[in-house]
């Protein structure tokens, strides 16, 4: 598909490449254990102001894992307990980052993808020396603006608050995320919309499968054969297309990964890539380690 200079340009300027990813839980608490055995240090607990739901994060340098869960039912939860009633716990969206949301929501409306009203949203973090206020921006587009998955645009306006130094270290030696495999019926029809956000040369069609190089974590859309070989001896279930089926992580040291695995029990799948770790053990998603320098 191609692109002018100038669509690029504006979609750099209002988009960079994945931010966050929202993985939905029944249980906070226990999924923050759950997490803490595979080896991440997880942050203090952070609630929505004037939401139903809570948070936990696994912080790295560059972008983060955010366990999200209810604890007040029956207040607004943007629907995240009808997610959870219809398919259980999972990676339920990815959020790209953004320095200006009033731009990014400017650029979608100027191509007909109109989202909602930028939205204002913060959480009360207990850091190390008390109480703070994370805020942030959200733009949610129209389904088509990102197409074969659900996602949103998040701005930091506070984004000192976010990041402690000991947040970043990790026992299992990670440093962040390095792909996204999400299962797709037709990847390479997806390709136009990825290159109108990150440019035409950063959306590269395969044979049953879409790379997207966002600038960060990079997007694979598989077909459900490309990803169950992908993954080969971890059961994948009957996703959707469009599920976030895994996350692979980054880390310095795989034996260090491989240490913390152990003492915790998990039974993870060695390949010649790295360590697997089977949703059960990751509430729902697929956890990856492989090594990088």
């Amino acid at each position: 598909m191609a692109e002018s200079a100038g669509t690029v340009s504006r979609s750099k300027a209002a988009i960079s490449g994945v931010d966050h990813s929202v993985v939905g839980v029944h249980d906070l608490e226990a999924a923050r254990a759950r997490y803490a055995r595979l080896g991440f240090t997880v942050t203090p607990r952070g609630r929505h102001i004037g939401w139903a739901t809570a948070n936990y994060c696994i912080m790295f340098p560059d972008d983060y894992i955010e366990l999200l869960g209810i604890v007040r039912p029956g207040a607004y939860s943007a629907g995240l307990d009808g997610i959870l009633a219809e398919r259980g716990e999972g990676i339920l969206k990815l959020a790209f980052g953004s320095g200006d949301a009033a731009a990014t929501h400017e650029f979608f409306a100027a191509d007909g993808l109109a989202p909602e009203p930028v939205a204002d949203l913060a959480r009360e973090l207990e850091a190390p020396g008390g109480a703070v206020l994370p805020a942030f921006r959200l733009v949610h587009p129209q389904a088509a603006a990102m197409p074969g998955l659900a996602g949103f645009v998040c701005q930091h306006l506070t984004p000192d608050l976010l990041r402690c130094p000991e947040w970043c270290t990790h026992r299992n030696s990670a440093t962040g995320i390095a792909s996204y495999a999400i299962l797709a019926d037709e990847p390479a029809a997806l390709a136009g919309g990825w290159a109108r956000i990150f440019g035409p040369a950063a959306a590269m069609p395969g044979v049953g499968r879409l790379t997207v190089e966002t600038g960060t974590a990079r997007l694979d859309f598989m077909t459900r054969d490309m990803l169950a070989d992908a993954f080969d001896g971890i059961d994948i279930g009957a996703p959707r297309a469009g599920t976030i089926a895994a996350m692979t992580v980054a880390v310095t040291d795989l034996s260090a990964a491989a240490v913390c695995l152990a003492e915790a029990g998990v039974a993870c799948l060695r390949t010649d890539r790295g360590l697997v770790v089977p949703p059960e053990d990751a509430c729902g998603a697929i956890v990856a380690f492989v090594e990088r320098s």
